[in-house]
């Protein structure tokens, strides 16, 4: 069994605000680009499509970054002439380029590392639509399970903790949901390894085109998957579960010959449950849930103790 994955150009792009602004008139066939070399979201491609860029942690920024030492309006960044000037906002952990820190505006030269912050490290360029869809085929493959299509482990764990870091600024809701295919070693046993790869891709695709476009699939690892869904409360997550675990078990996966069927017991938990809340406790939180649902008869969903 194949599966076609297509990636979403905007989940690899800066979310721009884009009213009122020109769009820069003097780079036909060149692209202005920040691209994460360090920090949350590395290798993540950002391209620059106006005028005049915000960047900082305010949710008003065009482009928005989850990183705590980052200030909510922390650099501007200007088109003059055929390259970007940045400009510090008065941040509170200042803006350096190439390891100089700003006091002044700065015009940016193609190849320059800006950093924000103690942390998060960003590089300046400009090149052309070739390397521009190089560089973000790179970052999605890079953050992408091969076999199913889902975004990785390692995506998940920094998209996670910064996901909790916004809830927590905002005061807004975050949900995890975790969930796990019941006696899948008994599809591997019975039908090999590779019809229980044709389970997991299917698993992934069907519920994929059932979530929201801001929403993120991932595998945890092995037959476990995530959702991290943000601005739901526990509610809405029990829904989502409740939707997938619905799905999965009214899913049939043929291969060669064989109908295959599963199950899955799925664990709830949100970001204002948890006290002092960090991507391990939520985690931990919905984990300990899921296993409840197992023990209680698997094929079912735990949202809360």
């Amino acid at each position: 069994m194949t599966s076609k994955f297509e990636f979403d150009d905007d989940e690899l792009t800066a979310v721009v605000k884009a009213a009122d602004l020109r769009p820069p008139q003097s780079r036909r066939g060149v692209f202005h680009l920040l691209v994460h070399v360090q920090g949350t979201e590395m290798g993540r491609v950002r391209p620059l499509e106006t005028e005049q860029i915000l960047i900082g942690r305010s949710g008003d920024a065009a482009v928005v970054v989850n990183d705590d030492g980052v200030s909510r309006r922390h650099a501007r960044m200007n088109l003059e002439g055929r390259t970007y000037v940045i400009t510090d906002l008065n941040s509170a952990n200042g803006t350096w380029v190439q390891g100089a820190r700003l006091t002044e505006p700065r015009r940016l030269e193609d190849g320059d590392r800006i950093q924000l912050g103690p942390t998060l490290l960003l590089r300046y360029t400009v090149t052309d639509a070739d390397q521009r869809a190089l560089l973000e085929k790179l970052y999605a493959t890079s953050v992408t399970d091969a076999l199913t299509g889902a975004r990785n482990r390692e995506y998940l764990d920094t998209l996670l903790s910064a996901e909790i870091s916004y809830a927590r600024r905002h005061g807004s809701d975050l949900a995890f949901v975790l969930f796990d295919l019941d006696h899948f070693k008994m599809v591997n046993d019975t039908f090999g390894h590779p019809a229980g790869d044709a389970v997991l891709a299917a698993v992934a695709e069907a519920i994929r085109v059932e979530v929201r476009k801001e929403d993120a699939l991932c595998r945890y690892g092995g037959e476990e998957f995530a959702l991290v869904l943000r601005d739901i409360d526990r509610a809405g997550a029990r829904t989502m579960g409740e939707r997938v675990r619905s799905l999965i078990e009214g899913l049939a996966v043929e291969y060669e010959g064989q109908r295959l069927e599963v199950t899955a017991s799925v664990g709830v938990a949100t970001v204002k449950e948890l006290k002092e809340p960090l991507a391990a406790d939520m985690v931990r939180l919905a984990d300990q849930r899921l296993y409840r649902a197992k023990r209680a008869g698997r094929n079912q969903v735990v949202s809360e103790d």
